[in-house]
């Protein structure tokens, strides 16, 4: 970003920063560095024990494991998921083992692992561009916020996006050639681009902050980014996979997709803004952003510079939230880059304010600690709106900005001395509050729909339903789901079909479109082909036969005899011999 040359830093003199009076190292020594250090390694043990993963990221898991239990690769399957997407959670799967929980446990942890390989290899890279103190804070700061993403996000292909780019920003600005920068940089990129291909917002977002150090080498990358996108997507239809016919199909399946109903500006800004609200509330680090850029442009030394910083900073919010509004669906993973633009840019801001002053931005920082310490969603629940309290939070941190402007241009006799890691702290306090049980997981239009701790039950409630129809099968019997993948992971009985969740049936009859694509047909072969699976797992409430388009559903009915469910949230069908 502006005021980030293209230069090792100067050798400042003992106790002086590059950019300003006095500098305090992050020291685990000090009583505060230890704390913060054991502080911050309680939380990651905490979540990395309880937190379990998202449906999403279950749903894709029972895809792999049960087709792959019956001889199909992750490069064959419909997974709701592009290609490398699936091969990159199928790595990190197969190195797991245990039960359900054991191995969500050793994947949120091998997460974690590749957090701080992303934040190790960007500290590398802004060392030459930054003084130490920043570029510790902004590294290990951006690596915290993927380490603490709450449940809905993590592992998420718009969070694998991330990493990925920060491994790609870090390769582009941290090594010494161009040229070859280029080249490192361009690979992680593509990745980041196909995770879902929406994520192309997320590649964007690294090669604006790469353009706004270094003009040359930004341009470099985005070309470099292209032709190694279209390889690499190249490689992905040439490999067995039907990545050209997903793709094709899939977005008639998505009825909420910008341009599917006629645009509604002012319907759109708003319904844009109460994402906004629901995103702050999910991750609070978020409302920290307002103050923490107003300090940021303070500390630069010119207005040009200033306005750079409001600009690419305006820019990588529009960005984010261009790729939340396209898609439609306003789930909150689909902003998941916002949380870390929040947290580099607060870094960026502590940073600079102890490099100009010599002290924290002590009014941000309190409110930092309060915003953790008390989770937004905690506080509310169906009384308040939570995008009011989020808007507030927000606007909050901006005075709070305005109040740490205010006091260090105040005289004083002397400054006041806090050091490094009590901010830092502050921040990963916030940055924490997403694992809390009354944190919520879910909020949508201010309304909280689920809380961490109602997750947990609701996937108890999937496993004990699971148990039952497990006790009902014959043991190791290849089945045909006509389930969610939630429910299937906890079954996780193997099934021969590439389409192991039939996703084209579950739209409503008025996408009438869907029944006559090839991956609708796909589907419905595996239920009409000469030897269907003997047993069928049929959740009634994820996929009604009497909503789902007739003739699908008369399929359904002549292949297999479904007993009537009685308070069931399974039910084991037979199929007609």
């Amino acid at each position: 970003m502006t005021d980030i040359s293209t230069s090792p830093p100067p050798v400042a003199r003992r106790g002086q920063s590059p950019h300003g009076p006095a500098t305090r190292r992050l020291r685990l020594t000090s009583p505060s560095g230890w704390t913060t250090a054991i502080t911050t390694a309680a939380l990651l043990i905490w979540t990395t024990l309880t937190a379990g993963v998202f449906l999403d990221i279950r749903y894709v898991l029972a895809a792999l494991r049960t087709t792959g239990a019956s001889g199909l690769s992750p490069s064959e399957i419909f997974a709701h998921r592009p290609f490398f997407y699936r091969w990159s959670l199928a790595g990190l799967d197969s190195v797991t083992g245990g039960s359900n929980a054991v191995r969500e446990a050793l994947l949120r942890l091998i997460g974690i692992v590749l957090c701080a390989a992303a934040g190790l290899l960007l500290h590398r890279a802004l060392r030459r561009r930054l003084p130490e103190r920043d570029a510790l804070l902004v590294s290990g700061l951006v690596a915290l916020t993927l380490a603490f993403a709450p449940v809905i996000d993590y592992l998420q292909p718009e969070w694998f996006a991330i990493v990925f780019a920060t491994v790609a920003v870090a390769a582009a600005l941290g090594v010494h050639r161009s040229r070859q920068a280029t080249a490192l940089a361009a690979l992680p990129l593509a990745l980041a681009v196909l995770m879902k291909y929406s994520t192309a917002g997320t590649a964007a977002m690294a090669l604006l902050v790469v353009f706004a150090v270094d003009r040359v080498r930004g341009l470099l990358l985005a070309a470099a980014t292209a032709v190694g996108t279209g390889l690499l997507f190249a490689l992905s239809a040439w490999s067995g996979s039907r990545e050209l016919q997903w793709l094709r199909d899939m977005p008639h399946i998505n009825a909420h997709a910008l341009g599917k109903d006629p645009i509604v500006v002012p319907d759109l800004l708003l319904r844009t803004a109460d994402y906004l609200g629901d995103r702050i509330a999910v991750t609070p680090v978020l409302a920290l952003l307002p103050g923490a850029l107003l300090l940021f442009a303070a500390t630069l030394p010119s207005r040009r510079q200033r306005a750079e910083a409001v600009l690419v900073t305006l820019l990588l919010l529009v960005i984010a939230l261009a790729v939340v509004v396209y898609q439609g669906n306003w789930f909150a993973y689909h902003g998941e880059s916002l949380p870390v633009l929040a947290a580099a840019l607060t870094a960026l801001a502590i940073g600079r304010w102890y490099g100009a002053h010599g002290r924290p931005p002590l009014c941000l920082t309190v409110l930092a600690l309060l915003y953790g310490a008390t989770p937004l969603l905690a506080l509310v629940r169906t009384d308040v709106d939570t995008d009011v309290v989020a808007w507030l939070a927000s606007a909050a941190a901006l005075l709070a900005g305005a109040a740490d402007l205010l006091w260090v241009r105040a005289p004083r006799p002397r400054a006041l001395r806090v050091p490094v890691a009590l901010p830092v702290l502050a921040v990963v306090v916030c940055l924490a509050a997403t694992v809390w049980p009354l944190s919520g997981v879910r909020v949508i239009e201010g309304r909280i729909v689920t809380t961490n701790a109602e997750l947990k039950a609701q996937a108890r409630s999937a496993e004990a339903a699971a148990k039952q129809v497990d006790a009902e099968l014959p043991d190791g019997v290849p089945v045909l789901y006509l389930t969610f993948g939630q429910q299937a992971y906890y079954i996780d009985h193997p099934t021969a079909c590439r389409y192991p969740f039939p996703t084209f049936f579950n739209v409503p009859k008025q996408l009438t479109e869907v029944p006559s694509l090839e991956s609708t047909r796909e589907n419905v072969r595996c239920i009409t082909q000469e030897h269907p699976a003997a047993y069928a797992v049929y959740q009634p409430s994820w996929l009604s036969l009497g909503i789902i388009d007739p003739r699908i559903a008369a399929d359904i009915r002549r292949a297999y005899q479904c007993p009537k469910p009685v308070n069931q949230q399974l039910v084991v069908c037979t199929a007609r011999r």
